[in-house]
């Protein structure tokens, strides 16, 4: 709370709360445009990476869960990014591509 200076003493002022980003609404896969790469992480690990979903948190999840089933890995899924533990790139893209996603490998 900011406090400013009204006549004999001070007086509380609430501060201004910002607006909670408006996350655009899922798209369908057709529409979306992915980019699935592999990052080496700590210590040499390798992990692929797809980029750009535009999903509420729960459908990423479960595509990711599908994903890393699909692997055989572990991985996580956080804002518009899956990662698959370990060197998946093509099997990765090939299953984004079977649901109709627009896949750049990069």
């Amino acid at each position: 709370m900011a406090r400013t200076t009204k006549g004999d003493g001070w007086e509380l002022i609430p501060a201004r709360r910002e607006a909670a980003p408006v996350r655009p609404p899922s798209a369908a896969a057709g529409e979306q445009s992915v980019r699935v790469t592999e990052e080496k992480r700590a210590q040499g690990k390798l992990v692929t990476v797809a980029r750009g979903f535009r999903h509420d948190p729960g459908t990423l999840a479960a595509l990711a869960k599908e994903l890393k089933k699909a692997c055989g890995a572990g991985g996580t899924a956080q804002g518009d990014v899956i990662e698959v533990q370990g060197r998946h790139l093509e099997e990765v893209a090939a299953r984004l591509e079977a649901k109709g996603y627009r896949v750049r490998r990069g």
